[in-house]
C-alpha cells in the first residue's frame, strides 16, 4: 500500500497482510493496521491510499519485504527497495509500476478496536497494465500473479492468491441426515466436465 504525507513530499509504502475487498457496489476494500505507523498516519491525515497488487514473483517479493523493514520516519521505501513511482491517476499516492494492477482508494470510514484500526476505502480509480486483461475485459491471472502477504508473524511469507479456478479433489464422506432436506450435497465433488 501506498501513501504520501499531507504535504506531499515524502512517500510511503508498506505491505500489509489484511487487506480484503468488503463491498463490489460502490467498491471498497480495507485494510487493518497494527500499531501507529507512517502509512496510517498518512492516511488519517489524507484519507487517501493506493493498494499496489504485488506479484507472485521472488524479485518482487523480496522487494515487498524490504518495504515492510521499520525504516525510520520520512524514509521512502519505494526509493530502499528499488521500485518504481508510478504517479497515479486520480488521487495524490503513488502507485508502484512493478505492480501490474492498482486501487486507488479515498478513506470512507475507519473503526478501531483492540490495538488495530480497520480502513475502509471507496476505490476511485482502478489501473491494470495492458497485457493483463483480454480483449473481453477479463483478466489474465497468470499474468497479475496477485500474492498474498502473510504478515510479520510469518516473517516472509507469501501465498499465490492467483491460481486459476479448479475444481477441486476433495471429498466428504458424510450421511444425508448431516444436511439440509432435498440438498444433493454428494455432486458437491463431482466433476461437472
Amino acid at each position: 500500500m501506498s501513501t504520501t504525507n499531507p504535504e506531499g513530499s515524502c512517500d510511503n509504502l508498506a505491505p500489509h497482510s489484511f487487506f480484503t475487498v468488503s463491498c463490489v457496489s460502490p467498491p471498497i476494500v480495507q485494510f487493518t493496521s497494527v500499531g501507529r505507523k507512517d502509512s496510517l498516519r498518512n492516511v488519517e491525515e489524507t484519507g487517501e491510499f493506493v493498494v499496489n497488487v504485488v506479484p507472485f514473483e521472488q524479485a518482487m517479493l523480496d522487494k515487498t519485504l524490504v518495504c515492510g523493514l521499520p525504516f525510520r520516519g520520512g524514509v521512502n521505501e519505494l526509493d530502499k527497495a528499488g521500485l518504481t513511482m508510478l504517479p497515479a491517476r486520480a488521487l495524490q499516492p503513488p502507485r508502484v509500476v512493478e505492480c501490474r494492477s492498482h486501487f486507488e482508494c479515498k478513506v470512507a470510514w475507519t473503526q478501531q478496536w483492540l490495538n488495530r484500526l480497520m480502513v475502509c476505502g471507496k476505490v476511485e480509480a482502478v489501473s491494470i497494465d495492458a497485457d493483463c486483461i483480454t480483449e473481453q475485459g477479463f483478466i489474465h491471472w497468470d499474468k497479475v500473479k496477485p500474492a498474498h502477504y502473510c504478515g510479520m508473524r510469518y516473517a516472509d511469507r507469501f501465498v499465490p492468491a492467483y491460481d486459476k479456478p479448479t475444481r477441486g479433489v476433495w471429498r466428504y464422506d458424510g450421511r444425508d441426515e448431516e444436511f439440509r432436506a432435498g440438498e444433493r450435497w454428494r455432486d458437491a465433488y463431482r466433476s461437472v466436465d
